[in-house]
Parts: structure tokens; sequence; C-alpha cells
């Protein structure tokens, strides 16, 4: 029990970026109280030098001290307390790195975008695989464009897909798609509703639809949820208008129906 004790907290001693040594060099001064560095190594098991080192690293941390007796140099531990003390500094040093690295970050943003820019083409075909690649694409788009329509075909998967995203993404949305009538659609469609301007014009219920497509900002989303989910994503003007002007057509020609 005692040696498993001992390795739980050895373990924990190298959370504090401290070298299975040096966690076992503290312990060492633990159990030993004040003494010499022969002592330490004979107590791990391992070379004086790599003792040395050990305990610089853990007088670099404030967990052990050492005094002079005689021409004899002898190590003590501080309290374990002064571990918490420790932790709130690596902490505390963790959040000025991350601070500081986020301001390079919104520093070099502006050039890199300057020059991701200059080398886009005009019309961009981009295909996504997976969930998460179909979640990477609509919040970019979200992000970058902020779209106020999502309009073409479909039975609201992607409100089956990311109901909670769905909240966030399409507050100021507005949704109108053709769609197949089922029990499942309903469904959808109620939840929707609560967060979402929706508008549906049913087809008929036997035109399956596994593939749909939607334009969505300056994109046409050509849309594949079975088996696996694809996202073909066209960035062309040209594209986006053909779309939308048909799309439109076929949303008044329905209503006049």
């Amino acid at each position: 029990m005692k040696m498993r004790s001992s390795q739980d907290s050895s373990r924990v001693l190298e959370g504090f970026d401290l070298s299975p040594t040096a966690a076992k060099t503290y312990l060492a001064l633990v159990e030993l109280g004040p003494c010499s560095a022969d002592a330490v190594a004979k107590r791990v098991g391992t070379y004086k030098p790599n003792v040395y080192a050990a305990l610089d690293r853990l007088m670099e941390l404030g967990l052990c001290t050492s005094i002079f007796e005689g021409k004899k140099r002898v190590f003590r531990p501080t309290h374990p307390d002064k571990l918490s003390d420790v932790l709130e500094e690596n902490w505390r040093q963790q959040q000025i790195r991350h601070e500081a690295f986020k301001k390079e970050v919104h520093r070099v943003m502006p050039e890199l975008s300057k020059q991701y820019e200059s080398l886009r083409e005009t019309d961009l075909f981009e295909v996504y695989k997976g969930r998460k690649g179909y979640k990477a694409l609509i919040s970019e788009i979200v992000r970058a464009e902020a779209p106020t329509q999502w309009k073409g075909f479909g039975n609201l998967q992607v409100q089956e897909f990311f109901p909670i995203e769905f909240r966030k993404w399409f507050k100021k949305t507005r949704f109108r798609l053709f769609a197949t009538k089922n029990d499942k659609i309903i469904s959808l469609l109620n939840a929707a509703k609560k967060t979402t301007d929706v508008q549906l014009k049913w087809l008929p219920e036997e035109l399956y639809m596994p593939i749909v497509w939607v334009v969505f900002g300056n994109n046409v989303l050509i849309l594949i949820y079975a088996p696996e989910v694809i996202a073909l994503r066209i960035q062309s003007r040209q594209v986006v208008e053909t779309f939308s002007s048909q799309f439109e057509y076929l949303w008044k020609k329905h209503s006049l129906a």
C-alpha cells in the first residue's frame, strides 16, 4: 500500500514539470528529512549528478532548501503546502503565456488573411467529409458571412445533425426549403421554429432526398447525408446566382399553384 501511495505521489509531482528523478528526490527528502545528496542518491537509486540536477530544480520551485553544516551540504524539503503555491504560479504563468500568444496571433492574422485572400481563386470548390467537417464548414460560413437565408431542398437535416449548434447558427437566418412531409420532419420543424424563421413547401412524400442542395450566403452547398456526410461547397457568383434564381422561380410557382 505504501509503495502504491508513493507511486501516486510521484506521478502527481511529475505534473509540476518535474522529472521522475526530481519527483522521487522530493519524496526521498520528505521520508529522510535533512540529508546529503549521497543519501538521496542511495534512496532514489541513481547517480549523484542526477540528484544534484533534481535538487536544483526543486530549489528553483521552492520545494527544498539547503544549508552547510561545516563542509557538508545538507538538503531539506519545504512543507508540501508549497505545492499549492507552485500550482497557482504555474497557472498564472500559463495564462500570461496564453495571453502573449493570443496577442501574437491577432498581430499576424491581418497579414496572413491578406496573403490567403490574394491566393484564393475567384471560384472555390471544396469537399468536407464527416460530421466534424460539415460542422466546421457551417461554422466558418456563419462566422465569415453571417448569411440571412438558407434556401433550397432538404428535410432540415442540419437541424437533426446539430440541434444545439442550430439554435446559435441560424438565430437570424430565414429558412425556405422544399421538403418531403413525414412525422420526422414535422418534429424537426417544430423544434427549429422555436429559434428560427422556417418555411417549408411540401414535395411528394415518395420523393427521397439523401442528396440535397441549398444556397447559403455566397455558397451553394450540395449535401450528401447517407451513408456518410459529404458536403460540397461551391463559392462562385455565377453558380450561386443560377441556383438562387431557379429556387426563387420554383418557390413563387409553387406558391401560385
